[in-house]
């Protein structure tokens, strides 16, 4: 029947594509009946037992009809539930072992290809592109919700992993995940924040304006981090920087939440088994206080990009915007930090000099000496930047830029709106994806070694 269907599309001119999306729908109509004959067998072997804590349920109901939407077509099983007397709970262990969701009609797989599509573009854009790749029909509440679904499931899984760094036992679990290599290596923490937008109090704008009530912002922090080891860096045949694997840590629950979220990452990319630890980042005062308070035996050292633009900020303070005078004092001391044991410490002398000797500097030229003599004065110890090179290693944080840029591709857009409860799921979502921990929510997707 298939072969005549496309022997006839082929003898009216059809191209590839066409055939392919004949062929496509042919195949689905044939494969629904075995999947829903497979799954059926699974939820006859089912066990009549608690998926959490292994008691046997007292069955109260037998054969229960459910619908499930497939990629191949929406299919009807039967079931039975039971209740737990130890949880107080009631199952349907077919269900847990199925892979079906509590009240959700879609399959795993459903539920897979809709959490990708809106972690590519928003769910109102993505259902065409769905249709195209997939030939499935899923509208874009359908696709936001099982995205949003797969998301709390990754926060659950992210809050697991954050519990586990309160007992050294769960240290323990967390580091045995690690595929550190035996060699000594360098474990690498960069860390930084960006902006997302929010809904908040959204349409009540006026009204607070007339009672005088604080307008919030709309704009909020994402506290993120990646995590890598030294030898997992590389360059491509054009010279091009990359790294070959990475973890990643965003959160818009706070630093608090970041710290212990980095912490449980960094256990499992070799925290423990590491020889040295480096955390790089800009100078912003909350993330070395992270820094002290969970990596304190680590080497600290602030991103160079950041330390050279205060010298630039002296320089055209001093001598004018981008003055040849400008230009050579602040090379001059820049190379200082780049290639003197202590170039911070002669940067600041060297500050204080001007700040001491010079009788005619205006009072914002004076503010802005004080200010980067505090600056300086406060990161010198983080300004290793000549043994960090004979290290070889990274003196600024481009991971981290990179990686921020990562999340606002998709979190930043134009017109882009987010809530707090939706954008950290979303974020939890991303994150256990770029982790590659993906097979965790869809355990058909683990690859087979």
């Amino acid at each position: 029947m298939l072969r005549e269907k496309v022997e006839a599309a082929a003898m009216n001119g059809s191209d590839m594509g066409a055939l392919e999306k004949l062929i496509e729908q042919s195949v689905k109509e044939l494969a629904r009946p075995i999947l829903r004959y497979g799954s059926q067998l699974v939820a006859d072997q089912q066990e009549m037992r608690c998926p959490e804590c292994k008691s046997e349920l007292l069955v109260e109901e037998h054969q229960r009809k459910r619908t499930v939407n497939t990629v191949f077509g929406e299919i009807e099983i039967k079931r039975s539930y039971g209740r737990c007397k130890r949880c107080d709970k009631r199952f349907y262990p077919a269900d847990h072992t199925l892979g079906l969701q509590v009240h959700a009609p879609a399959s795993p797989r459903v539920q897979e290809i809709s959490s990708l599509a809106v972690l590519r573009t928003p769910a109102g854009r993505a259902p065409e592109d769905v249709r195209r790749m997939t030939g499935l029909d899923i509208p874009a509440s359908t696709l936001h919700r099982e995205a949003r679904r797969q998301g709390e499931r990754a926060l659950r899984l992210r809050d697991a992993d954050v519990a586990l760094t309160d007992t050294l036992k769960g240290v323990k679990k967390l580091s045995k995940r690690s595929q550190a290599p035996e060699r000594p290596f360098t474990l690498v923490i960069e860390i930084d924040a960006w902006h997302i937008r929010e809904r908040d109090c959204w349409g009540e704008t006026e009204e607070r304006r007339k009672n005088g009530q604080e307008i919030p912002s709309r704009w909020h922090w994402v506290y993120t981090g990646t995590v890598f080891r030294l030898d997992q860096r590389g360059e491509t045949a054009s010279g091009r920087a990359f790294i070959t694997e990475r973890g990643y840590v965003a959160t818009r629950q706070g630093v608090e939440a970041l710290e212990k979220q980095l912490y449980a990452e960094a256990l499992q990319r070799g925290l423990c088994q590491a020889k040295s630890v480096l955390v790089l980042a800009d100078g912003a005062i909350w993330i070395w206080n992270l820094a002290e308070n969970r990596f304190k035996q680590a080497t600290h050292r602030v991103d160079l990009w950041h330390a050279t633009q205060h010298i630039w900020t002296v320089a055209n303070d001093l001598y004018g915007n981008d003055t040849p005078e400008a230009r050579q004092w602040a090379q001059e001391r820049i190379l200082w930090l780049k290639r003197r044991k202590d170039g911070a410490l002669d940067v600041i002398t060297s500050l204080h000099e001007i700040r001491d000797s010079l009788d005619d500097l205006t009072s914002q030229q004076q503010e802005t000496l004080d200010g980067e003599i505090g600056y300086f004065d406060r990161h010198k110890d983080r300004m290793d930047y000549k043994n960090g090179k004979t290290l070889d290693q990274p003196l600024g944080s481009g991971a981290m830029e990179s990686t921020c840029a990562q999340y606002q591709c998709r979190f930043k857009r134009t017109g882009q709106f987010w809530s707090l409860d939706g954008d950290e799921a979303f974020l939890a979502l991303q994150t256990l994806h770029w982790n590659g921990r993906w097979h965790l929510l869809f355990p058909h997707d683990r690859k087979k070694e």
